[in-house]
C-alpha cells in the first residue's frame, strides 16, 4: 500500500503524519482526498466516524473540517 506524507492543521496547530492509503484503486482526486481524510481521522480522532456517518452532500474532507477543525494542507507520496 502506498505511503503518503500529510501536512494538516488541527485547531490551528500545524502537524505532519505518514499514512498508508491505497490511492491506486480510487477513481478520482476527491475519492483519494476522502480516503486520506478517513485515514487521518482514524489516526488522530477515533470518534470521527460519527461525523462521517452524517448524510449530506459534503465530502469527508469537508466534514472533518467542519466537525473537528482539521484541514488537510498538503499530500505527498513517499
Amino acid at each position: 500500500m502506498p505511503t503518503y506524507h500529510v501536512e494538516y492543521t488541527h485547531l490551528g496547530d500545524k502537524q505532519q503524519i505518514t499514512l498508508e492509503v491505497d490511492g491506486n484503486s480510487l477513481g478520482d482526486d476527491q475519492e483519494f482526498r476522502d480516503a486520506i481524510a478517513r485515514r487521518l481521522a482514524e489516526r488522530i480522532l477515533p470518534h470521527a466516524e460519527l461525523a462521517f456517518r452524517h448524510e449530506d452532500e459534503r465530502t469527508l474532507e469537508q466534514k472533518l473540517n467542519k466537525a473537528y477543525d482539521v484541514q488537510v494542507n498538503k499530500i505527498e507520496r513517499q
